[in-house]
């Protein structure tokens, strides 16, 4: 039997759902577009964001965070204080599935979406380059030029492999069954179903019915619409272009399956079914818990579970399940996806470049693959299935301050000697010379522009508070609010007037951090506190400037020869942070951590020091006796020491309950609105 688990999504969405939380997270506060129509010298620019692929994040943190970075590299391309105009404009990443990246700059509808998510970005990271042409009415590259009022800058900025990860059950009384390689007929007869039980493998190591190995696959599958499934199911289709048993009333093939959009789900996110028309299959189950966003969450399933079988970015394979990891048939031999240097096994792919690539604006790269089942004939050990993976940028829509940054960061990230080099090692491969020279035409496009920006923060006065609270509704207060049609008012004469606000960790409670991807790892801190000046309305006064962990004490770790550590948010003031009124219900409000540049950063420091950039981050308030903050966030590596290798989780999650005060006698203090 062949059973099929789909990665968790919620009840919307992806996007709405990613957007909901970021709308209260670490908004990016901006910098008010200055009157220009150019960009300005290499790194006078101002800070950007990306929102984008999963598969580019390694990638993306490498470039924007540590020595080998854009601010920390002495490439020529760089921005590390001797380049250009001596500056050092800092980059951010989001992550977000493909798709969901692609939607916010109008691909599916022709509407930009870039207000639902509580803070703007300048360039998206995806696996699926937009379609055009873009004279073509309803192509997506014309829908995203109709919603930017701009032409599309599509930006090849690295290739990988997609890994194909398997753990063969381990069944009762038995010696565990082995599989460690898959040929290509048998790799897409069990993900259409068609090959349904693992001694079927001709790699197993127990044929025989009965046997170790006689159990039914399960399929790990991303349940929201993805980039690397649609280069995945490239890949099948390749291997077999015929419609597919169990795909609907009329069958459909691989490359039918393919498309990013199409409503509450897409045929991306469909697979032929067993279960759906074929009797005896098992029920269908969900991936859950923290890290089900992504190709991390099916790759840990796997990891974890005897007897399924996934695909993702060898990235992501290589923090989540390296030793899960099979060798694919390349037409000659078996080949890992990894060069033996930590790099993709991609060197000998051959990408084709699309018309008009030497303009480098509205270039259609979806016919673009690097997949090729036949690749050991031009490269013995070379792996089959390779990808490029690309940013997509404007040509004009943001001010020239951001222009600027985002035209020298992708400049130095397609650098062969400067952001190709710095994740040679994690998972990816340089581009080839002829892509590269493809990807500085579109960056050559890059410009600035008048226009106010979209995406939450660069327009004056009026509109929303950055990172998504209503303006002049919030009011804090000494003394409980009353309930006045609807709405908690503080009671007349009790208002906050700017001073600071205080927080502790609860008495009965804890801070935890705890491990969500990577090595395992547990701090627990029994005090910790928050100290920041704050206006009537909930505003920055100066903005949070302290918060951490284990200063008193020292929290208890799992981290070996350090059972003690201090933890912290990186770069204050935080400058722009802010409290929000939600309503009468749970919760009474919200809490935002922000800066007016770059994001907030998490450092914890032991035995090894871990430092995490933000995936998401949720502070709830309660009005109470005291008025207590509830903050869950997730949280990115992004650097550590010592090197090579410390027990740093790559993915890490945090609870924490504190209270909400004034100073003084640390007061009462309320959230409420008018």
């Amino acid at each position: 039997m062949v059973q099929i688990t789909v990665g968790r999504a919620a009840a919307s969405p992806r996007w709405s759902l990613f957007a909901y939380w970021l709308g209260l997270i670490c908004a990016l506060a901006a910098i008010n577009a200055t009157a220009a129509s150019a960009r300005g010298e290499q790194c006078s620019g101002s800070s950007a964001t990306g929102l984008g692929s999963f598969l580019q994040t390694r990638a993306q943190q490498t470039w924007a965070f540590g020595e080998a970075g854009f601010n920390g590299s002495p490439d020529a391309l760089a921005c590390s204080g001797s380049q250009g105009s001596g500056g050092k404009p800092m980059a951010n990443y989001v992550p977000l599935n493909s798709p969901g990246a692609l939607r916010a700059w109008g691909a599916e509808d022709g509407a930009l979406h870039t207000k639902e998510f509580g803070f703007s970005f300048q360039f998206l990271g995806t696996d699926i380059a937009p379609s055009g042409p873009v004279g073509s009415e309803g192509s997506m590259l014309a829908k995203m030029k109709a919603a930017l009022g701009s032409d599309l800058l599509v930006v090849p900025v690295t290739q990988t492999a997609i890994a194909i990860a398997a753990h063969a059950p381990q069944l009762p009384a038995h010696p565990a069954c082995t599989v460690t390689r898959i040929n290509n007929v048998q790799l897409q007869k069990v993900f259409s179903g068609e090959i349904k039980n693992w001694r079927q493998l001709n790699a197993a190591s127990d044929p025989t019915l009965g046997g170790d190995c006689d159990q039914a696959i399960t399929r790990i599958v991303r349940d929201e619409s993805s980039g690397t499934t649609y280069q995945f199911k490239h890949y099948l289709n390749t291997l077999n272009p015929a419609p597919l048993a169990c795909t609907g009333k009329e069958k459909r093939t691989w490359a039918q399956l393919q498309a990013p959009f199409g409503g509450e789900t897409s045929p991306n996110q469909e697979w032929p079914r067993n279960a759906a028309c074929q009797g005896g299959e098992g029920p269908l189950t969900v991936v859950s818990g923290p890290i089900a966003e992504g190709g991390g969450g099916p790759l840990a399933y796997v990891r974890d579970t005897p007897g399924t079988i996934t695909y993702g970015s060898l990235p992501e394979a290589q923090q989540q399940a390296p030793k899960q990891v099979l060798g694919v048939y390349n037409g000659v031999k078996y080949a890992g996806p990894e060069n033996g240097e930590g790099g993709a096994a991609c060197g000998a792919a051959k990408y084709t470049r699309p018309a008009g690539w030497e303009a480098g604006v509205n270039v259609d790269w979806s016919g673009v693959y690097g997949s090729d089942p036949n690749i050991g004939e031009v490269a013995k050990s070379a792996y089959p299935i390779c990808t490029l993976t690309y940013d997509v940028a404007a040509a004009n829509h943001f001010s020239a301050a951001k222009a600027t940054t985002v035209h020298d960061y992708l400049a130095f990230a397609v650098d062969k000697e400067g952001g190709q080099a710095a994740v040679r090692s994690q998972g990816y491969h340089d581009l080839p010379a002829a892509i590269a020279k493809a990807a500085n035409a579109a960056i050559a496009h890059v410009d600035g522009e008048e226009a106010e920006e979209e995406g939450g923060g660069e327009e004056e006065g009026g509109g929303e508070e950055e990172g998504g609270g209503p303006t002049g509704t919030t009011v804090l207060c000494q003394a409980k609010p009353e309930l006045v049609e609807g709405v908690l008012v503080c009671p007349k004469g009790e208002g906050f007037t700017e001073g600071k606000v205080v927080g502790r960790v609860l008495p009965e409670t804890a801070a935890k951090f705890t491990s969500a991807g990577g090595p395992g790892l547990k701090v627990t801190c029994p005090q910790g506190r928050y100290v920041g000046e704050f206006n009537e309305d909930g505003t920055a006064a100066g903005g949070l400037y302290e918060m951490q962990w284990g200063q008193e004490e020292g929290c208890t770790t799992s981290f070996p020869e350090g059972p003690e550590a201090i933890v912290r948010l990186e770069n204050p003031p935080f400058d722009t942070s802010s409290f929000g009124y939600a309503g009468t219900g749970f919760p009474n409000g919200y809490f935002i951590v922000s800066k007016t540049e770059a994001a907030p950063l998490l450092r914890i420091e032991s035995s090894v020091t871990c430092v995490y950039v933000p995936f998401s981050m949720k502070n709830e308030v309660v009005n109470g006796s005291p008025t207590r903050m509830s903050m869950y966030a997730e949280w990115f590596l992004a650097e550590w020491t010592p090197e090579p290798e410390a027990p740093c989780p790559t993915m890490l999650d945090q609870s924490a309950t504190m209270t909400v005060s004034a100073t003084g006698e640390e007061r009462p203090l309320y959230i409420a609105g008018k």
